[in-house]
C-alpha cells in the first residue's frame, strides 16, 4: 500500500468519526488493515494478517435511529483447545450497532443489534468497532480441522483424565470395605 494510502487508511481509523452526520449521509467505510494495527487484537494476528472490513451507517426506523452494519474478515492466529499449538482460524462476522448515549438507552436496543455507547460529543473511532467486532467473533474453542500433533513431551495437556499409575501396585479402593464385610462388629 503507497505512504499516501496508508496515512489516509489510518486517518480514516483513529480519527473520531461524527455518527449523526455519517449515518445521515448513508456512509460506507472500507478497507483492509493488518490487524498487528489494532491494539487489543495484536496477540492474535498472523504474520501479515489483514483484516477487511465495511461499515454502512444508517438511520433506522426504531427507538434509536442511529445504526451501523460491520462487517469483517480475517484469519486469526489462536491458540488450539487440543494442543495448545497455534491454528490459524478463518473468521467472518456481520453486526447490527445500535449508537446510543446511555446505559439506559443501551438497555432498550432490540436483541438482535449490539448497542454502542457514544460521548456527549456524538463520536466513534472506527478501530474501536472493528477491534470489537474481531473480540465478539473469536471462537470459544479454536481447534485445528485436522487431528492434532503428538503433544510434546513434558509439555501439559488437559484432558480430563488422570494419569495411571507408573510401576507400582494400585491399591484397591474398595479393599477396607472388604475387610469392614469380613469383620462386621468390628473387633480390634
Amino acid at each position: 500500500m503507497p505512504t499516501d494510502d496508508r496515512q489516509n487508511t489510518d486517518r480514516q481509523l483513529t480519527v473520531p468519526l461524527d455518527v449523526r452526520a455519517a449515518c445521515r449521509s448513508g456512509a460506507v467505510e472500507t478497507g483492509e488493515v493488518p490487524l498487528a494495527a489494532l491494539p487489543r487484537c495484536r496477540d492474535m494476528a498472523p504474520d501479515g494478517g489483514q483484516l477487511a472490513y465495511r461499515v454502512g451507517f444508517f438511520e433506522s426506523q426504531g427507538v434509536q435511529p442511529l445504526a451501523a452494519e460491520v462487517h469483517i474478515e480475517a484469519a486469526l492466529a489462536l491458540e488450539c483447545a487440543r494442543c495448545r499449538q497455534t491454528v490459524v482460524t478463518p473468521v467472518t462476522s456481520t453486526s447490527q450497532i445500535r449508537f446510543v448515549f446511555s446505559e439506559d438507552q443501551a438497555e432498550h436496543v432490540e436483541a438482535e443489534a449490539e448497542p454502542v455507547i457514544l460521548g456527549r460529543e456524538g463520536r466513534v473511532r472506527l478501530l474501536d468497532l472493528l477491534e470489537d467486532e474481531v473480540l465478539m467473533s473469536v471462537p470459544l474453542m479454536p481447534v485445528h480441522d485436522q487431528p492434532c500433533a503428538e503433544i510434546a513431551a513434558g509439555q501439559a495437556y488437559e484432558s480430563g483424565e488422570l494419569p495411571e499409575p507408573s510401576g507400582e501396585e494400585r491399591e484397591n479402593p474398595f479393599a477396607a470395605l472388604a475387610a469392614l464385610k469380613k469383620d462386621p462388629g468390628g473387633d480390634q
